[in-house]
């Protein structure tokens, strides 16, 4: 018969440890946080060979005063709560008592610490949780802590740390996050002897952004000022000529700690859907500040989970935050001379042509032909192109936002004339693809891609109509699905959402179902593969409901749209643009790719070298 044990408090301090200390990375954060929470402006975080043989952290913070600092390495000691009734009015980052504790079990510890009203600091040394040694010692005010054979007496956890690169990459990631959260904090980052970057000690989070990250993100920055019910948010965003592969540069905080939120990712993107290409991602540096008892911190020892007590309302303001950043400025691309590509070798064989006046100009060579007079000045033959009233203006059209109702955002703001599109005149088209365009003034030009922008049309057209449940029922031979017990409980729960996406389901007994209608989008699918794929979204509370429907309704706009290549009569092409201007958004496809771009005078000039740069 198995005999229950006791364990001891070495191995117990050994299995804990494990929940709060992973890998050096959790060392780092843990020592950090704490400096913050001491009041420190200025810390220096030092690793070697990924921070498994050596971390040091820095600050000069107020420090622990000496008949204390035994205290801060027991379990469960700490000095930023008192009782169970702190936890709903904390602002402090740490409050467990756990991570110096945990930090010293597995790992070789030295503090250097003094306040000011000591005049000379403490050093303390301590291997396994057992204190090797203590002396007074000449320090500055502040805290030092150095961390040295990370897991030397837990082989078996020693052999799981990653290679050096790696442990130094979840480092710099972690650190980046906390001078992030804490601007007005000076953060001295030092890779193997090494000075990887310094942030200034700021009021202004676009400086600290400005010394961690390259100029392009840098620019492409929309500030975020969002006041809610019972929150704010602040920050900034990218915008649509700045995404990356993967979500590491989406940092979220919560009244200063950095966290990471599964679900908040999604609702990030969704403030983008449509308008970044698929599979990449926006950058996004979000502060939320919330009251304290409505946000649970203490889910789980590394402290990066956080739970709200309204998670879907803090969850639609976040993304409704993002929207009105988006919303604030125009969204067309610009392209700015040095990203084009200086090669002239296809040149000879570029053709612009407009149908309706019948001009053909060939560049290169010496043919020049043209159907209308042309007048000579300096060498240069330029063509006079009459344009009439009936040429197109495209013009911004607004749609409310209802919160309610699942439909494109518009990003225009009607009280400001600055973001609508210009007034645009055809001038010709090229490749048959490109439709060219210019501004009244004659200050820039416009090229938009016919097919970007009838798959704009055609995917807003197929939502509106969607939405609206509009011609698209489509009654059908009734189909019997025969479902597993937990299928069947999902699709019953749900005949409401069912009918709201334009299928009827009924019950057919004996985990059965009917369906009777669908959507005429969905006429050529396979009813099976609709309907299970709509099951299982309904099944995964990280996705919308309508994710799928998106998805048919995005593939079908495009397999109906105008194609590259396709030639188009000038009355095509004003009808094509008439449409884009009655849409919510005009300058992305449905897949995120440009509809619209613009390259204004300067631009050009700077390119045929009419200008200096």
């Amino acid at each position: 018969m198995a005999i229950i044990n006791l364990l001891d408090n070495e191995t117990i301090n050994k299995i804990a440890a494990g929940e709060v200390i992973e890998n050096p990375k959790s060392i780092v954060k843990e020592l950090v946080e704490n400096s913050i929470d001491a009041g420190a402006d200025e810390i220096t975080i030092e690793i070697k060979n990924g921070g498994k043989s050596f971390i040091r952290v820095t600050d000069n913070g107020k420090g622990i005063e000496k008949d204390q600092v035994e205290n801060a390495f027991k379990r469960h000691c700490t000095s930023k709560i008192s009782s169970s009734d702190d936890l709903n009015s904390l602002f402090t980052l740490g409050f467990r008592g756990e991570a110096l504790a945990s930090i010293a079990a597995v790992s070789k510890v030295e503090i250097i610490t003094r306040t000011n009203d000591d005049i000379y600091g403490i050093k303390m040394t301590i291997e396994g949780g057992k204190i090797i040694s203590k002396e007074d010692i000449g320090c500055p005010v502040g805290t030092t802590i150095t961390v040295t054979d990370l897991f030397y007496n837990v082989p078996a956890r020693k052999k799981f740390l990653k290679s050096d690169i790696s442990e130094s990459s979840n480092i710099n990631e972690i650190v980046v996050s906390l001078a992030l959260s804490k601007e007005n904090i000076s953060f001295k980052y030092i890779n193997n002897n090494n000075v990887a970057y310094r942030t200034p000690k700021t009021n202004n989070l676009m400086n600290t952004i400005s010394s961690l990250y390259e100029k392009d993100l840098y620019n492409s920055l929309l500030k975020i000022d969002y006041k809610g019910d019972v929150l704010g948010i602040t920050g900034y965003t990218t915008n649509l000529n700045y995404y990356r592969g993967n979500r590491k540069q989406q940092i979220v905080f919560v009244n200063g700690r950095v966290i990471k939120h599964r679900r908040m990712s999604y609702f990030i993107e969704e403030a983008y859907n449509t308008l970044l290409p698929k599979n990449k991602y926006p950058a996004c540096f979000i502060k939320i500040e919330i009251a304290p008892a409505l946000v649970d911190v203490n889910v789980h020892p590394a402290k990066t989970e956080v739970r709200f007590q309204n998670e879907e309302m803090v969850l639609n303001e976040i993304k409704n935050a993002i929207y009105s950043a988006l919303h604030s400025k125009s969204i067309m691309k610009e392209v700015k001379g040095e990203t084009l590509l200086h090669d002239s070798k296809d040149i000879n064989n570029l053709r612009i042509f407009d149908r309706s006046s019948g001009i053909s100009v060939i560049l290169g060579g010496l043919e020049n032909k043209f159907t209308e007079e042309t007048e000579e000045t300096e060498n240069i033959r330029i063509t006079e192109v009459e344009i009439s009233n009936k040429d197109i203006a495209v013009m911004e059209s607004l749609k409310p936002y209802d919160k309610f109702e699942f439909k494109q955002q518009t990003f225009i703001k009607a009280e400001n004339d600055e973001d609508k599109l210009p007034e645009l005149f055809v001038i010709g088209i090229v490749m048959d693809t490109y439709i060219i365009c210019e501004n009244p003034e004659k200050t820039c030009m416009f090229m938009i891609d016919q097919h970007a922008a009838h798959e704009r049309i055609n995917y807003e057209k197929f939502l509106n109509q969607y939405n609206s449940r509009e011609i698209l029922i489509q009654e059908i031979v009734p189909e019997v699905i025969n479902l597993s017990y937990d299928d069947y409980e999902t699709a019953m729960s749900n005949i409401e959402i069912f009918e709201y996406l334009g299928i009827s389901v009924e019950n057919f007994g004996n985990n059965a179902i009917l369906i009777n209608n669908i959507p005429t989008i969905f006429k050529d699918s396979n009813l099976k593969d609709v309907f299970y794929a709509i099951l299982d979204n309904l099944k995964d509370i990280t996705k919308s409901n309508l994710d799928f429907v998106m998805e048919k309704i995005i593939k079908e706009a495009c397999v109906k749209s105008v194609k590259s290549g396709d030639r188009l009569h000038m009355s095509e092409v004003r009808a094509l643009l008439n449409d884009l201007r009655m849409t919510d958004n005009p300058y992305t496809c449905p897949h995120g790719r440009p509809v619209i771009i613009k390259m204004t005078r300067y631009e050009i000039e700077k390119m045929f070298e009419r200008i200096q740069s």
